[in-house]
């Protein structure tokens, strides 16, 4: 009984120190971007984030910061007729687009009618502030290990290595 009372109170005094965050990483680290450029619209920079591939899906992560005194509004067009947001595996000359579910919408951060038959995400990204997105694609072959990542309003990033997930 002596020994299941001392667990209990080790484990009951753990409880609060968790709850405070006392495992949590430290203030002031952060995630740092595999690559950044500057967008058309001044004083806004796209951060990518994450490129990984898993079961035949290449997952993409990027943020968006506003480095300005104004609000900003981006779009990203992922499906329809207008589409500006891709991937390209420049080594097989193919062009893979964001994937959608049986109702057509974009598996990506939102699904916003842009205009011209395109969907994609809008977004108001207010200054001083980042906004966070991310999109779904169909992976190049597993042989292909980097990949050129077009965004609306952006230059390309070119060569970003993919990342495997298990």
């Amino acid at each position: 009984m002596r020994k299941f009372t001392t667990l209990l109170a080790l484990i009951l005094g753990l409880i609060p120190l968790c709850a405070a965050g006392a495992f949590a990483q430290p203030s002031g680290t952060s995630v740092k971007p595999i690559a950044s450029t500057a967008m058309s619209t001044p004083d806004m920079t796209i951060d990518l984030m994450v490129v990984e591939r898993k079961a035949g899906v290449l997952t993409i992560k990027w943020a968006v910061r506003n480095a300005g005194a104004k609000d900003a509004t981006v779009d990203f067009s992922l499906v329809g007729r207008s589409v500006t947001t891709y991937a390209v595996d420049e080594e097989n000359g193919a062009k893979y687009y964001v994937l959608t579910d049986k109702e057509g919408h974009a598996l990506a951060s939102e699904h916003e009618y842009l205009g011209s038959d395109t969907y994609g995400v809008e977004d108001t990204v207010k200054a001083g502030a980042t906004g966070r997105y991310w999109m779904k694609l169909p992976a190049p072959p597993a042989e292909v290990k980097s990949i050129g990542i077009f965004f609306t309003g952006a230059d390309p990033f070119d060569g970003v290595t993919i990342t495997e997930k298990q």
